[in-house]
């Protein structure tokens, strides 16, 4: 009852979060921040539809957890761009929100090692303060070779009622609003990521126990998510 309603966690399973989350964390999430629906209990039964409490309280900046709208049982985790009634576009990677540009300001590259896709990628990280929020300055990393792509380029669109605009913050390795995910619904909201309670490295699992301690990355553990 206590990971149904309060808090629950999760393991990220891909690089879509990089540079905020690495493949192989786990963020701590709390559930009853958003309200509740019928994806706040495991397997999704159709107990009552829409939300209930709380409902209106996601704020632009945010990372979620949520039912992929595709399928409604995929986890996913990504950046709140876009609220209901917002105007969202992106010019040469620099995300609007009703007109107002985001900040972005240059940190540092690095290399970044995907163990899902087996590959090394030369990531330019960013901090970026989006526009109209209160939440912190956070990192987003591109990949310089995709600056002219689509889903860095593209004209306002209006996010309906009832629905929110999210991105990953590796911009150029995300699969979300801009591409395939589409927005999500409010429903399918599961709640807010707010601690990193565990991460380990070269994607071992939780049951290979004797991986475990040369493979958590210590540093990360109990880091807030900003």
């Amino acid at each position: 009852m206590f990971r149904f309603f309060i808090y629950d966690y999760y393991i990220i399973p891909s690089s879509s979060m990089v540079p905020s989350l690495l493949i192989g964390d786990m963020p701590l999430v709390e559930k009853w921040t958003y309200g509740y629906s019928r994806h706040s209990i495991w397997f999704s039964p159709q107990l009552f539809s829409g939300r209930k409490f709380f409902k209106n309280n996601v704020k632009r900046g945010e990372v979620i957890v949520f039912k992929a709208p595709e399928d409604n049982d995929t986890n996913v985790i990504k950046r709140v761009i876009g609220l209901p009634g917002d105007k969202v576009s992106v010019k040469k990677g620099v995300i609007h929100v009703n007109g107002n540009p985001a900040s972005l300001n240059f940190k540092n590259r690095f290399i970044y090692e995907d163990t899902n896709r087996r590959t090394f990628d030369e990531l330019m990280v960013y901090e970026e303060k989006l526009p109209l929020s209160d939440t912190p300055i956070h990192t987003v990393a591109y990949y310089e070779p995709a600056a002219n792509s689509a889903v860095n380029n593209f004209d306002e669109i209006t996010v309906p009622e009832g629905y929110y605009f999210v991105m990953g913050d590796n911009r150029d390795f995300s699969k979300d609003s801009r591409c395939g995910l589409g927005m999500v619904p409010e429903e399918n909201l599961m709640g807010r990521a707010i601690y990193t309670i565990y991460s380990i490295a070269n994607g071992v699992k939780l049951w290979e126990f004797w991986l475990w301690f040369q493979n958590i990355r210590y540093r990360r553990i109990l880091k807030k998510i900003v």
